[in-house]
């Protein structure tokens, strides 16, 4: 039973709670806010109320007061929030692994910095919380200065707006839009995404039938990069504007995409992950890089490195 804190009366849900709240001529806001009061843990102000879940998992207003917050407090009193946060993330997601750099900054949690930081390396972290991480391997010092020229890449002849490089060749792909031809193909494949493709690809309408190509992927023992010639920055806007609705017969929400996004990395560890570029430009820079160093970085967590700024 839960218990109203305005005059005591019992109710069975939560929901049934909130529908009682109106009574008092209060909004949840107001009744979360009064009687569960919560300080934002950088600048002692109250946390503003958007919802009751984010109201009670979040400690700070933003990303970048966490961050702050984890250089200037005492280092152990960081590790022990920051651990735990992880350990509730494992918990109540029930991860079998350790989530990655774009999992953590989606969901606003303490970054891959904040635990290298405290705890030497997040594989270390990860090992407190009792999981290894989805991404466990660094990337390769020379991958940036590795020749691809030599690198015949085949597209697929179903891909309508192909990536322009400097030797391709079009023929059918059992999977994915790109891999590399000859003694460098090692089973990597490509699917390259525009952001409308990537929210199509994620909706309801479309979820089971790109999880069925992962099945396929790891029946093959392959590995797919999906390349998303956006920004998740772009992203945010273009589900805001008007043609939101256009992916199924209800709103699809970036909350929807990124679960969905969530669940496909941790259901299809070791046979996937997705790489935000930025734009076409850039996909056409990363992808010959990744098919060079094809099943080298299928542990690496390729969306860190750009993100840091370290893949030019």
């Amino acid at each position: 039973m839960i218990e109203c804190k305005e005059c005591g009366k019992a109710f069975k849900t939560e929901r049934a709670l909130h529908c009682h709240i109106k009574e008092h001529d209060m909004y949840m806001a107001d009744y979360y806010t009064k009687h569960y009061p919560r300080l934002n843990k950088l600048t002692g102000e109250p946390m503003p109320f958007k919802d009751k879940e984010s109201y009670f998992l979040k400690d700070f207003s933003s990303y970048s007061q966490l961050d702050q917050w984890c250089k200037k407090e005492d280092p152990t009193i960081v590790s022990a929030y920051i651990i735990q946060k992880l350990k509730d993330r494992i918990e109540s997601k029930n991860l079998n692994r350790g989530p990655g750099h774009l999992e953590l900054r989606i969901n606003g949690l303490p970054s891959l910095e904040n635990y290298i930081s405290c705890f030497g390396s997040y594989s270390t972290a990860c090992e407190k919380a009792g999981v290894k991480p989805l991404f466990f391997k660094r990337l390769p010092r020379d991958f940036m200065n590795c020749e691809t020229s030599g690198i015949k890449i085949f597209v697929d002849t179903r891909e309508q707006q192909p990536l322009s490089f400097e030797n391709s060749e079009v023929m059918a792909l059992d999977t994915g839009d790109y891999t590399a031809a000859g003694d460098f193909y090692d089973r990597t494949y490509i699917d390259r995404k525009s952001a409308s493709d990537f929210i199509s690809t994620l909706s309801l309408r479309n979820l089971d039938r790109f999880k069925a190509e992962l099945g396929r992927i790891s029946n093959m023992d392959s590995y797919l990069f999906v390349v998303v010639e956006s920004s998740l920055e772009y992203i945010e806007k273009y589900l805001k504007s008007a043609k939101r609705n256009k992916f199924g017969p209800h709103k699809t929400s970036s909350r929807f995409i990124y679960h969905n996004m969530r669940e496909l990395m941790h259901e299809f560890s070791d046979r996937c992950q997705f790489v935000f570029t930025g734009g076409r430009d850039q996909s056409e820079f990363l992808i010959p890089k990744i098919l060079f160093f094809g099943s080298i970085l299928w542990n690496v967590d390729i969306q860190y490195y750009i993100d840091n700024n370290e893949l030019g």
